[in-house]
Order: structure tokens, then C-alpha cells, then sequence
């Protein structure tokens, strides 16, 4: 049913809790994991900090994946997140996407009050993605 599992990780304990509801997901489905970790495109940390970071996250979700039988494709990108979440997704070829409502950056949050789905709120990648997406997408709260 799902070939490719797409879930964005940001190093947050909400990332880390999407991707293993998405291993889990992958394991039931026989599907693989393209685990994607986005280094902002204007930072004020060293690139390579930046890119040793998210080496070390992609790295995490890979053992976790792995240790289970599940193939994973790391994507370490520098983009917007916000504005290219989801052309980031098409090109893993993701049939879902699995992402945490909050991310590490929690003051950047959207509220579907206007549009009477609940008063929750969700972060703004998250809220994009789910607007924009092509393929299903797994919120996770």
C-alpha cells in the first residue's frame, strides 16, 4: 500500500516519535523510509555544525530503522522547510508522509480556528504540508 514512508525530522522528541510511528507503519506495509532532515537555508550556526546535526539525526532514525529490517534513504537538504516541505516529499516519491504536529521551532504555530477543525494548533511546516500535499498525510499529536 505504501512503497515509500516520507517522515521530516528536526531533531525534536516530536520528530523522533513521527519517525517511529513511521517504521512502525513501514513494517506492517513491507515499505522504506525516506528519512528527511531540511538545514535552513539562512542560519546562524557553521554549515558544518548545521550539517553534523542533521548527519546525527538522519543517523538516529536509520539504526532505529534498520534494527528492524527497514530500509531507509537519508535526505539531508538546505532549503526553506516551510515553503519546500512539499516539493522535498515529491522527489522522495513518498505515497505518505509521516510529521509530528510541533517541531522543534514551537513559537511558529497555525491555528485552524478559521476554518472550525479545532481550536489545536500545529506548527507551520506541518500545517503547509497538509494544505499542499499530493499524498496522505499522517499528523501525529
Amino acid at each position: 500500500m505504501f512503497d515509500v514512508i516520507a517522515v521530516p525530522v528536526d531533531g525534536s522528541d516530536y520528530g523522533y516519535e513521527a519517525a517511529d510511528i513511521a517504521i512502525e507503519i513501514a513494517q506492517k506495509f513491507n515499505s522504506k523510509i525516506a528519512a528527511v532532515h531540511v538545514l535552513e537555508e539562512f542560519s546562524l550556526s557553521s554549515y558544518d555544525s548545521e550539517e553534523d546535526s542533521g548527519d546525527a539525526i538522519l543517523a538516529k532514525i536509520s539504526e532505529k530503522a534498520k534494527d528492524v529490517g527497514i530500509e531507509v534513504t537519508e535526505h539531508l537538504l538546505t532549503a526553506d522547510p516551510l515553503r519546500d516541505m512539499k516539493f522535498i516529499v515529491d522527489q522522495t516519491r513518498a505515497d505518505l508522509v509521516v510529521i509530528h504536529a510541533h517541531g522543534a521551532n514551537n513559537n511558529r504555530f497555525v491555528s485552524f480556528d478559521e476554518n472550525n477543525v479545532s481550536d489545536a494548533q500545529i506548527g507551520s511546516v506541518s500545517e503547509r504540508l497538509l494544505r499542499n500535499s499530493e499524498v496522505p498525510v499522517l499528523l501525529i499529536k
